[in-house]
């Protein structure tokens, strides 16, 4: 079988990858690695393939369907979002009536929201794939029937149905490598990594419990099922083969790093110095992380840059999301990564249950206060699927009437709840302020210019101040036309 795979555009720079679906403040394009992991899986059995990501070069539906035309397919697979899911049931909708054949829609949103999505569209998409959607592609392209194929909800005319779900995938080294071949991978950009840069998902999951987080509540499940050292660093070489002028990998594993793990994490760390593989890493971690002597290691074996999710600097909002960390395990994180000579991306969020002004002055105090390199500022968004999305929508916080509404007119994320303690303008203010507040200190200025190592730092550090001076701009230009509307 002939199968595409197309992750169609929705607003300039919008990412459906990352955890936050939006236009990033930091202008940051992520690599849709699980959608290339499964077209690496369904190219190994023997299909031919067409992968296109056209969000990420910003091309409208009717450009990606005249190339989708030249390849034919038999089967089109799309990526989407909470915020886009209207606009990619259109391109499903054109793209079904321009090429015929078999069209399903995967993702962390039609996993929450299978009936919804397919009362949606109305016949534009056939079938929807439920969580892990690897094999159930491969299914799917092997030819086996809708009402047998486990793991999707499909219309039986007018009646939903939804099949048996898929067990997660317990061998994860048996998954192809990501299909990178077919990205060109000087489309995605982030301030944060040195470019170009590749991610990889050495596992799938996480024990965390954050009420907030998607992901694992709605796609991977909470137990945290590995690959191999071997194999991770087995993929790291081939992604070097595969192009020479890599700079670096960045582990996007919901936490690489949980201490619960940290024997592996070790392991991995000898296993790329005992396999000289040579490049810089990066990758997502917790707080818990703070052995020194861990940190250490992980440096020697390439460790340049680590994404923390400190969240909240006050103690009951954390445990209110169930995030699994303190004030205190922060700082001493903080500290010795900084010994470690280890960089430190700190994310930040506000609107959290219980959160006030009180709470979030407590946030931006201690993203000052910790001896971190770069940070960003979120609204904790409610997503579909997440414990947290039925808390705000049980209590009526919810003020979106629409999917489209989980962005702002400019694709850029904002809050979605209007909680007793803290308006959504003063969510999205307290965003604002946190940016300035961190960025613009002579001091953070300093640091930031003092740690630029080489040319593909500068290039990241300078598309960094491209993306805080577009998004500053925007909203001044927002506010402008506000103004002159009143």
């Amino acid at each position: 079988m002939r199968v595409a795979f197309l992750n169609p555009m929705f607003g300039t720079d919008f990412t459906k990858s990352a955890r936050w679906f939006a236009r990033s403040r930091g202008r940051v394009q992520r690599h849709p690695d699980y959608f290339c992991i499964a077209a690496g899986v369904v190219e190994a059995a023997g299909h031919e393939i067409f992968f296109l990501d056209a969000q990420a070069k910003n091309m409208p539906t009717p450009a990606a369907l005249e190339k989708l035309k030249t390849f034919k397919p038999d089967m089109v697979v799309y990526q989407a979002s909470t915020p886009s899911i209207d606009a990619d049931i259109e391109s499903a909708r054109l793209c079904k009536e321009g090429l015929g054949g078999l069209h399903v829609m995967i993702g962390p949103h039609v996993t929450a929201e299978p009936e919804d999505t397919l009362n949606r569209a109305d016949g534009a998409v056939d079938a929807v794939a439920i969580a892990e959607y690897d094999y159930t592609l491969r299914d799917l392209a092997n030819g086996v029937p809708l009402r047998d194929c486990q793991g999707i909800a499909w219309m039986d005319g007018g009646a939903f149905v939804r099949n048996a779900d898929r067990p997660y995938i317990e061998n994860l080294d048996e998954l192809a490598f990501p299909a990178w071949k077919h990205i060109d991978i000087y489309d995605y950009h982030d301030f944060g990594k040195l470019f170009p840069f590749l991610t990889l998902i050495s596992g799938r999951g996480c024990r965390a419990k954050c009420t907030f987080c998607q992901l694992p509540q709605v796609m991977n499940g909470h137990q945290y099922r590995v690959r191999s050292v071997e194999n991770v660093v087995d993929e790291i070489e081939y992604d070097i083969k595969l192009f020479p002028n890599l700079k670096e990998i960045m582990f996007e594993d919901d936490t690489l790093t949980m201490r619960s793990s940290q024997d592996r994490l070790v392991e991995l760390c000898e296993a790329m110095i005992r396999r000289k593989v040579g490049i810089s890493w990066s990758a997502n971690a917790r707080v818990d992380v703070n052995d020194l002597e861990v940190l250490k290691l992980m440096k020697r074996s390439g460790c340049r840059w680590l994404c923390v999710g400190f969240e909240f600097g006050d103690q009951q909002v954390l445990n209110n999301v169930k995030k699994g960390a303190t004030i205190a395990q922060m700082h001493r994180f903080a500290q010795n990564a900084a010994k470690a000579g280890i960089r430190v991306h700190g994310c930040f969020m506000f609107g959290g249950p219980g959160e006030t002004e009180e709470t979030a002055q407590k946030t931006l105090d201690l993203s000052k206060r910790l001896p971190i390199d770069t940070a960003q500022f979120t609204a904790v968004v409610a997503y579909p699927g997440t414990a947290y999305y039925n808390w705000a929508k049980q209590n009526g916080y919810l003020k979106q009437t629409a999917w489209r509404d989980w962005v702002d007119e400019n694709f850029e994320q904002r809050s979605t709840q209007e909680l007793p303690g803290l308006t959504v303008e003063q969510i999205n203010a307290f965003i604002d302020r946190g940016l300035r507040d961190f960025y613009l200190r002579p001091s953070q200025m300093w640091r930031m210019l003092r740690n630029i190592q080489n040319v593909p730092d500068l290039r990241a550090k300078l598309h960094g101040v491209k993306s805080f001076v577009s998004y500053f701009r925007n909203k001044e230009r927002a506010f402008t036309g506000f103004v002159g509307n009143n």
